[in-house]
């Protein structure tokens, strides 16, 4: 029988990555595997849709009453092909730590790895940048369809 309805990966990645109020090579993520389908001939690339981005964050500091965290996912490490441009949020602060929280943003953007560059994986790069203080990025997830 046809595998039949949708289908969902989701790249989550824990880490331990500075954040601060600027976007920095050093400070971003590779999101992996978000548009391979594993088949009898080994894994295949396909399009797919970027449904959401959840980021964790804790050791917030020097943070005022509504602080924001701006995301941009690219093709490349150097993070200048963009492919969900500057998106910001704000954070969710933890309920009884006020140095912890979370931002989840719904993206619902159509993607594929199918351009005329030669890019044969399916790998995204996650950029961030506070609007202020500082803290640490501890969880990166990306929620796709297939």
């Amino acid at each position: 029988m046809a595998l039949s309805g949708k289908l969902y990966a989701n790249s989550a990645h824990a880490v331990n990555i500075a954040a601060t109020t600027a976007y920095a090579v050093a400070r971003s993520h590779n999101v992996t595997d978000l548009g391979q389908v594993y088949g009898p001939n080994g894994p295949s690339l396909q399009n797919y849709i970027i449904r959401t981005i959840y980021i964790k964050l804790d050791t917030l500091a020097g943070l005022s009453a509504t602080p924001t965290l701006t995301v941009r996912l690219t093709r490349d490490a150097n993070g200048n092909d963009t492919v969900v441009g500057d998106v910001t949020a704000s954070i969710s602060l933890g309920v009884t730590t006020a140095t912890e929280g979370a931002i989840t943003i719904a993206v619902n953007f159509a993607y594929g790895h199918n351009d005329v560059s030669g890019l044969l994986d399916d790998n995204l790069y996650c950029f961030w940048k506070l609007d202020q203080g500082t803290g640490n990025v501890r969880l990166v997830e990306v929620l796709t369809e297939a």
